[in-house]
């Protein structure tokens, strides 16, 4: 895996070896990244990336200049690989890593909004219609939330998510963009967006 664009393009990743993963391809994360970078920034800007595995979008993200990046992985040895990644990019103190349920993250947290949520989860993942009603609380105003999906979830069919930006097919791949234009303003709106290593709620691990 290497990274696309931004000061770490063609930087090769870590990838977890002989586990059952689905790494997001190029083409698509590069398809990602443009639909995001068309409506928001990412200089300067707090990520949370759900079903990190090894990180591959939430070091983009950083790449393209991003602030911080939180990334939400249940797999231990998988999130292991991200760190490694991590260590390798040298962006350490720009990074927390969080081992727990993305899902029961979102539904228990409690701390500062993100300018972009990104979400890679399993194609048969139950609550994948429920994603982006749990995520766009959670994101700052203009936001984005933004979910890879395959075909057999449309947001963009009678009636459309209310929040739908855009829904684009990438083969078997579904790239949905969400926006609140008016985010609800979380209980800790006076913290900062940047990791600070502190424990955040609905995790099951700490900061690094």
């Amino acid at each position: 895996m290497r990274i696309i664009a931004g000061k770490f393009a063609r930087r090769e990743l870590f990838a977890p070896k002989g586990l059952r993963t689905r790494p997001t391809t190029s083409r698509t994360r590069e398809s990602l990244f443009h639909l995001a970078e068309n409506r928001r920034e990412f200089a300067d800007a707090s990520v949370l990336d759900l079903f990190a595995g090894a990180g591959t979008i939430g070091f983009e993200a950083l790449s393209r200049g991003a602030r911080s990046v939180v990334f939400v992985e249940k797999e231990g040895r998988v999130l292991q690989v991200a760190r490694r990644n991590a260590r390798k990019l040298d962006v350490e103190d720009q990074c927390i890593f969080l081992r727990a349920d993305a899902v029961r993250y979102l539904r228990r947290y409690k701390g500062p909004a993100f300018d972009f949520i990104v979400a890679d989860p399993p194609y048969d993942l139950e609550a994948m219609p429920e994603l982006p009603s749990l995520a766009l609380p959670h994101t700052a105003e203009g936001g984005l939330f933004i979910l890879e999906h395959d075909r057999r979830i449309f947001f963009d069919r009678e009636p459309a998510h209310p929040d739908l930006d855009v829904s684009r097919p990438y083969g078997r791949t579904v790239v949905s963009v969400f926006r609140r234009e008016q985010a609800v303003v979380p209980e800790s709106a006076g913290a900062e967006h940047a990791p600070t290593g502190g424990t955040i709620p609905g995790a099951s691990g700490g900061g690094s």
